[in-house]
């Protein structure tokens, strides 16, 4: 059966980019993310080193200075959205681009409080901040933690994916077609002892064909979708080995391992927010969010020759072993490779979103936000849509033997706020308010 010639096959979620890698600062926020290229058919591929290095002096050579009061770190800069929408609105009726510090709130690295002021019709978020610079492959972080800075275009993202009356969640993934699997189990009972490894796994890669790429719950045009699954491709790539891990401490899947599975068994794994707390005043307008992180959860998945098969929560101990290893260091890893820390961005700004959806605020603030959710410069359409991963470069093998995984990246904004605990953030509120000459304060 194909299970013995086929242990596991990568199921990998990418981030892609199209376009000219080296053109305008405008371009490179979608080319930077994953370092990987999708031609016009939505196929991917991998940029190359020399490449990301050039596009990284490009990125910093094209950026705006920094005022001296947002290039110090600071432990709470408050942002005012009403404020950041009114420049927004200034930019767009003159023709302006929009000034980096806006399209980067500020240098936030995170949201660590949320303040609703329904009678000035604002919000403020309240997180670290610092100055940014171009870091690797392009992605812009921190001067001094070297963390991914929040971008307002995910932001208006996840705003208007949070928008109408369906809660849906926020993921991606990318299978195998019917038909792929069907090639393959046809493919594998023609193998033969005479074979070599790499024939073998070279016609699986052929029989399986390409991949295809899913999004629930987001514009899959967004740059907020392209960081959700550059960050499931670059987990895969980590776990099946296809990359070199940057993080010492974690190894690749394939390292674990003994011996390929004899049953079937496949390791589904996928990328979520958790939090320590998320907690609330009693009116619901002032929201702390603590100890945001991003976990690895895991469940067993089975290949029986044809298919693959949900198992309903079942979990395995190796496969777990490897998704608390990726949970231990993720931290460490968000800042050698910045889409994992682009990704908890990205689920700060899903849980904010959510917050507001929920408390009414996008509805009865419409005019306040309306700026950022129309303008065309920060929810620009791409033009390449991720659809397609070629088999060849997503897989691994173990002791002559196919390797896959499945999964993907899955966020559920609302069951967070349903599940958030009241408590008394009066001293808060009353010291992180509006800010009163600018958009921001420190």
């Amino acid at each position: 059966m194909l299970r013995h010639a086929l242990r596991f096959l990568t199921v990998l979620s990418v981030f892609v980019f199209c376009g000219t890698l080296y053109a305008t600062i405008n371009d490179t926020s979608d080319s930077a993310v994953g370092g990987v290229l999708i031609n016009a058919e939505g196929m991917l591929s991998q940029v190359m080193t020399e490449e990301l290095t050039q596009l990284r002096t490009e990125v910093q050579e094209n950026l705006d200075p920094i005022a001296s009061d947002l290039d110090k770190p600071v432990k709470y800069r408050r942002v005012s959205l009403k404020k950041i929408n009114e420049e927004v609105a200034y930019c767009t009726e003159r023709g302006l681009e929009i000034p980096d510090a806006v399209k980067y709130l500020g240098g936030l690295t995170e949201i660590r409080y949320l303040l609703i002021f329904p009678e000035e019709q604002d919000v403020v978020l309240v997180g670290r901040a610092e100055g940014w610079q171009a870091g690797p492959k392009g992605v812009l972080v921190g001067k001094e933690s070297g963390k991914p800075i929040l971008l307002l275009e995910d932001l208006a993202a996840a705003m208007h994916a949070a928008s109408g009356d369906v809660r849906r969640v926020f993921s991606v993934s990318i299978d195998p077609t019917q038909e792929g699997l069907l090639r393959m189990s046809q493919y594998a009972s023609t193998v033969n002892a005479q074979q070599s490894p790499k024939a073998i796994a070279e016609g699986m890669e052929k029989a399986l064909g390409a991949q295809t790429v899913t999004f629930q719950g987001v514009d899959p045009s967004s740059h907020f979708a392209y960081v959700l699954a550059a960050a499931d491709f670059r987990m895969k790539q980590i776990s099946m080995g296809v990359t070199k891990s940057p993080v010492r401490t974690l190894p690749s899947f394939v390292s674990m391992m003994r011996s390929p599975s004899e049953n079937g068994a496949l390791p589904r794994w996928w990328l979520a927010p958790n939090y320590d707390s998320i907690s609330c005043d009693a009116e619901r307008l002032t929201w702390s969010f603590s100890g945001g992180k991003v976990v690895t959860m895991t469940e067993t998945d089975l290949y029986d020759g044809n298919a693959i098969v949900r198992q309903g929560g079942k979990e395995n101990s190796v496969f777990k072993k490897w998704a608390d290893k990726m949970t231990e260091n993720y931290e460490e890893l968000s800042v050698k490779e910045p889409i994992f820390g682009q990704l908890k961005n990205c689920m700060d700004c899903a849980l904010a979103a959510a917050v507001l959806a929920e408390n009414g605020a996008m509805d009865s603030m419409a005019s306040t936000f309306a700026p950022m959710l129309a303008s065309e410069e920060l929810n620009e359409k791409r033009e390449c849509i991720p659809s397609q991963v070629p088999s060849a470069s997503v897989v691994a093998r173990k002791g002559g033997a196919f390797m896959f995984v499945t999964g993907g990246v899955a966020i559920n904004p609302w069951e967070m706020v349903q599940n958030s605990k009241e408590a008394n953030l009066g001293k808060a509120r009353e010291k992180l308010t509006i800010p009163a000459k600018s958009w921001f304060e420190n």
